[in-house]
């Protein structure tokens, strides 16, 4: 046994010397009885985070400024197997002044023999591994003497003894440096009590590689978590700089600037390497304590979540501990916080002899409504001792990495995100309290009462998002398709129809489907929110076309000959005498003239043409095969405007038609796609035809033809609460804003499964009562119901971009891209990032998106990138570290209208009417690709030059997006000049009509109705 009984003076000789307000503090530390230097005293003023460590001589000096010499910050000597010591900064310069000595006694300790066993079995390892280069902890800063990185250690079976430590070393540009290894006890989640059990130094001369550090002659041995840490001590050469591997799953690390600084929690999911090689060590070796009881609180915060997903809480149970609880403690104040999207007012409660039926009362009337935000996160505190009720749904995954306290979250649900919970509580010195697994509320509450661990794991997230079952069918133009092969993309579900081309599977949202079959064109479909039930087409493959050209004009006499009128469409010119179909073509002028509507005029005109029609029902139909049952409806073109089978175009003048074509249903798929399943009659109008029309790819043209001539054929839309859904006009229909939300919470119970539900609420208590609290709570329900679809949360992040909240917007954007990583999810990030001017962020994001890509387009959405990129470089290059000289800035034009939609089934048509009233259509089904939609790219960019010339018209077509619900698009129109921009979110719920959108001028968006 070692002993050691040494009394410390502390001898200073300091020079103070005032320079910009600093006072330079040199000293040197020896022993009393020998006066050898003391070496590697940590030194420093807990609060302000300023301090060094002695050297080798014991010499250190450190600088404070001229205010922080006061009776209120403490200085601290300590270092292991010595007292430690504190002084007020004040007191410590007097002490010095006056005396010039401190004396102080030494710790006794010892190194006790620890017996382990030998068995191979009982050699762990534990913390973590890595050789990562993208992830590292560094030091970089020469006067971050005492500073330190540390990792908490899971220890799952103790006791051990630490047999060496290893990390690894990406870089060192020092010449060498001196590091010290400490292990501490973890106390209220943060390193506490240093059981190092002496001065563990070593010196790092290695450039890059692994490096070892034996700790087996300290004998430091653990029971439960704990912490280890590396401390910069002395740097050789004058320059510091090394990096070390971290761990991308980790449980979690700390750091603290300089010596006695205050430790502060890195980011979740970021651990820093360090990995340890024990020994099992014989219990009976271990003195064991008693179990150490927690100081009991006079005051606590109770913190109770109210969003949408706790509607469901086990309550009698959670009250039940309540119980146990406050009849432990006997006598204790209260202060109660709920929250969901944001934080109630604090409500502070009494509670006398464990007596809470008020505080009872309060909970059990507590209303369940909203989600999470990212205004909820900066305004969440816990106290020195803290009760957080919740399932942990939708938390970030870095919750709390600022809260100091001591904190339980409590849980009676089995759904619930467990393991966040429990390393959310262990963080900050509490425990898990999952009522579910522990057996009993006398279990539950010595948890409170007592420092102990439990024994339960949790592997995985309960929040992990749940398979959906997806059904439909698939056919070819004519009959259902059998055997077809439907698989999950990147995974191995997959299953194949029945003879009635139906199928069922099991798929995630924003997951993509593939159809497969021989023959026939490949297909996809992206799963989205609410579609359960797709309808797919699988056309005849491009490479067996020429024989389907074959069959026809072998097989198909027409009793109608056509025209042989060349045509242009907007898909190009079809020219009759090599289309190799066969084609039906009437004149304008050979239709009746007694017709009041497109179906009577096409009634008996084309022989083996049936048409249906069924007033009750309000069906008209045209089938091109003469059996209906054998396929499907034929789509209709007006003039480039493309409509649904259900919905003919009965607006039009019939006295204005110019010609009428129908194409079969083999050549309308192979050019207008799922559009036209059944064929495609095309009908062209006197007043505008695609003829001659020049156009540019995603910008307006200003051709003088004068066959593109805007007719005025687009309608406004329906103005007031009648136009809205039966849901809102009920609720509207309340006098109170109060009285509206009783109504809203009955409208949920039968609608609450609808993203849109929520939507067009919270608009509804924004324009009618401006009741701005109401509306973000209950269009916070969405990322609470909705966590990993897309295609919802897209439209509650328009919603927060349109309103102007970026944090907001930001935060669910970083959920998105959590939830898929796409190139346009991640171009939204970066986006919004640039609005809130965080542009180091922005342009990581950004190279995130070009990193991913094996070449950049010179259009859509990587065009799009590319210009989005130039302006950051242009206007904050230097903030980013670019030199924006070594780029070429191409001249822009005025404004640029940017287009996004949430769902990737969306088709819809724009129509650009330019001041001089010529027009331009674009169609996003036809514009992008069916690969880059499945991609997520569901955006586009168009460039309009002549706003000074006056003003622009845009109408819309929407087809829909194979559901019945809604679709959400934002417009962002950008002065390229200015850089300011303007957003508005619309809705799509009208079909196959064409709608006034807004008009465009140097003024801005002035938009008609939503749709």
């Amino acid at each position: 046994m070692k002993k050691m009984a040494i009394c410390l003076t502390l001898l200073f000789g300091f020079a103070i010397n005032i320079l910009n307000a600093q006072v330079n503090l040199k000293g040197k530390i020896v022993e009393y009885d020998t006066g050898k230097p003391v070496e590697f005293a940590n030194i420093g003023v807990t609060k302000i985070a300023k301090g060094t460590v002695s050297d080798f001589d014991g010499t250190f000096s450190f600088a404070l400024e001229e205010n922080e010499i006061n009776q209120k910050d403490t200085l601290q000597i300590s270092r292991i197997g010595y007292k430690t010591i504190r002084f007020s900064t004040q007191d410590f310069r007097e002490i010095i002044k006056t005396k010039g000595i401190v004396q102080i006694e030494a710790v006794p300790y010892e190194l006790e023999g620890i017996t382990v066993t030998n068995s191979d079995a009982d050699k762990r390892k534990i913390g973590y591994q890595s050789s990562s280069k993208r992830l590292f902890g560094f030091w970089n800063d020469s006067l971050a003497l005492g500073g330190e990185h540390a990792s908490k250690i899971l220890v799952r079976k103790g006791p051990v003894k630490l047999e060496d430590i290893s990390f690894n070393v990406i870089a060192n540009i020092s010449d060498s440096l001196l590091v010290r290894v400490n292990a501490y006890q973890l106390e209220k989640g943060l390193p506490g009590e240093n059981i190092s059990n002496g001065n563990i130094l070593y010196t790092i001369k290695q450039r890059q590689g692994t490096i070892t550090i034996d700790l087996s002659p300290y004998n430091i041995v653990v029971e439960d978590h704990f912490v280890i840490s590396l401390e910069l001590l002395k740097i050789y050469g004058g320059r510091v700089g090394i990096g070390i591997s971290a761990f991308d799953d980790g449980s979690r690390s700390f750091t603290r600037l300089v010596s006695q600084g205050r430790w502060k929690r890195m980011r979740k999911g970021f651990t820093i390497a360090f990995g340890l090689n024990t020994s099992a060590v014989d219990k009976m070796e271990i003195t064991q304590e008693k179990m150490r009881t927690r100081q009991k609180p006079d005051m606590i915060t109770l913190l109770w979540d109210t969003s949408e997903s706790m509607k469901d809480r086990d309550l009698a149970n959670e009250l039940r501990f309540l119980d146990a609880y406050f009849k432990n403690l006997n006598n204790v104040s209260v202060s109660l916080q709920k929250f969901s999207n944001a934080i109630s007012d604090r409500k502070t409660f009494k509670i006398t002899d464990g007596n809470w039926d008020v505080l009872k009362q309060e909970l059990q009337s507590t209303i369940y409504d909203g989600g999470s935000s990212n205004r909820l996160w900066e305004e969440l505190e816990i106290s020195e001792h803290t009760l957080l009720f919740t399932d942990g749904k939708n938390f970030p995954t870095d919750v709390g990495k600022d809260w100091y306290g001591t904190l339980f979250t409590v849980n009676g649900s089995i759904n619930a995100n467990h393991k966040l919970l429990k390393e959310l509580a262990e963080d900050h010195g509490g425990n898990y309290l999952n009522l579910e697994k522990l057996e009993g509320m006398e279990v539950a509450v010595g948890f409170t009462k007592y420092h102990q661990a439990d024994n339960l794991d949790y592997i995985t997230r309960e929040s992990r998002q749940k398979l959906s079952e997806i059904t439909g069918s698939v056919g070819d133009l004519d009959d259902p398709l059998p055997n077809v092969v439907v698989k999950v993309r990147g995974t191995e579900r997959k299953t194949k129809t029945d003879s009635k081309g139906n199928f069922t599977l099991q798929a995630h949202d924003g997951e993509i489907l593939d159809f497969s079959y021989p023959g026939r064109e490949k297909a996809s479909s992206v799963v989205s929110t609410s579609s359960r039930m797709l309808k797919i087409i699988m056309p005849i493959g491009v490479t067996a076309l020429d024989e389907v050209v074959l069959e026809e004009n072998l097989k198909l006499k027409e009793l109608h000959k056509p025209l042989n009128k060349n045509i242009t469409t907007r898909f190009g010119t079809l020219d009759m005498e090599k289309v190799g179909f066969s084609v039906k073509q009437i004149d304008g002028e050979k239709l009746s003239k007694s017709a009041q509507t497109i179906m009577e005029a096409l009634q008996g005109k084309f022989p083996g043409v049936k048409i249906i029609r069924d007033y009750n029902k309000n069906i008209d139909l045209v089938f091109i095969r003469p059996d209906p049952l054998l396929g499907f409806p034929a789509s209709w073109d007006v003039d480039g405007h493309i409509y649904a089978p259900d919905r003919p175009p009965f607006h039009i003048n019939l006295h204005n038609i110019k010609d009428i074509t129908i194409m079969p249903a083999a050549w309308a798929t192979a050019r207008y796609g799922r559009l036209a399943p059944g064929g495609i009659i095309i009908i062209r109008t006197i007043s505008a035809t695609f003829d001659d029309l020049e156009t540019t790819k995603n910008g307006v043209t200003n051709g003088q033809n004068v066959q593109n001539r805007y007719n005025n054929d687009a309608i406004e839309l329906a103005n007031g609460i009648l136009s809205k859904p039966r849901y809102a006009q009920r609720i509207a229909g309340n006098e109170t804003a109060a009285q509206g939300y009783l109504q809203y919470l009955e409208e949920k119970e039968n609608y609450g499964n609808l993203s849109s539900f929520y939507v067009e609420v919270a608009k509804l208590f924004l324009d009618k009562w401006q009741d701005l609290e109401r509306a973000n709570q209950i269009q916070s329900n969405i990322l609470e119901q909705f966590p990993d679809q897309v295609d919802a949360l897209k439209i509650l992040a328009y919603s927060y971009e349109e309103e102007g909240h970026f944090e907001e917007a930001c935060y669910v954007y970083k959920q998105i891209l959590k939830a898929n990583s796409s190139p346009q999810s991640k171009r939204d990030l970066a986006n919004v990032l640039y609005k809130l001017k965080k542009y180091k962020e922005a342009w990581s994001m950004y190279k995130n998106y070009i990193g991913s890509k094996n070449i950049l387009e010179a259009e859509g959405l990587d065009q799009l990138v590319k210009n989005e990129m130039l302006r950051l470089v242009e206007t904050h290059g230097e903030e980013i570290g670019m030199d924006k000289s070594k780029f070429t800035f191409d001249e822009q034009s005025n404004y640029s209208l940017i287009v996004e939609w949430n769902n990737p089934n969306t088709q819809f048509e724009l129509q650009f009417v330019n001041p001089q009233g010529r027009y331009y259509n674009w169609n996003n089904t036809v514009e992008i690709s069916n690969e880059e939609t499945t991609k997520g790219n569901l955006s586009a960019s168009f460039e309009l030059d002549d706003m000074q010339q006056g003003q622009w018209l845009v109408n819309m077509t929407y087809v829909g997006n194979q559901i019945n619900l809604p679709t959400y698009l934002k417009f962002t129109l950008k002065n390229n000049q200015t850089g300011e921009d303007e957003v508005k979110m619309i809705t799509l719920r009208q079909r196959d009509v064409k709608y006034k959108v807004m008009d465009l001028s140097n003024q801005g968006m002035q938009f008609y109705e939503s749709m």
